[in-house]
Formats: structure tokens, sequence, C-alpha cells
């Protein structure tokens, strides 16, 4: 989690990648050659800790296989009401 901040979005993008990692098995240090970044950085980043470029956040929902919708806070809440 980011110092000195709530959860925030950045937080809640950070955490949903690193589920999506996680779930498919996949090292940070592979993810990391797959997209092209330094595995320290995104470990960083994975835990929230700094932000990702838009570039690098494109890269990992390729890699990890995440929709950019799934990423959307209008679509998001409209979900959870619409049920």
């Amino acid at each position: 989690m980011a110092h000195g901040r709530t959860v925030d979005h950045i937080d809640l993008i950070a955490a949903r990648m690193e589920q999506a990692r996680f779930e498919r098995g996949i090292p940070v240090a592979e993810l990391a050659r797959r997209v092209g970044v330094d595995r320290k950085r995104l470990g960083r980043i994975l835990n929230g800790e700094r932000a990702m470029r838009a570039d690098e956040f494109v890269r990992l929902c390729e890699e990890l296989k995440l929709g950019l919708e799934r990423f959307d806070p209008i679509r998001n809440a409209a979900s959870r009401v619409i049920g």
C-alpha cells in the first residue's frame, strides 16, 4: 500500500493485478521480463508502492489477460448496483 494514503485506485489496481499474477502462477521476474520492466520496479507496482505508466498498465493487462474494462470504476459501480 502506498505510504501516507488511504487505499485508493492505485492500490486497488495493483491488488487486482497481483491477484491475477498469483492465480496464473506467473513469477514476478517472468512477468517483468514479458512486460519489459525491471523486476524490482514491477514488485513495487504490484505492491502499490509505485504508480505505473499507461504503457505499463496496458502491457500488464495484456500479459495477465485482464480486460481494460475490469478497471472502469463507473462500469464496476453500475454492475454492483444492478447486481
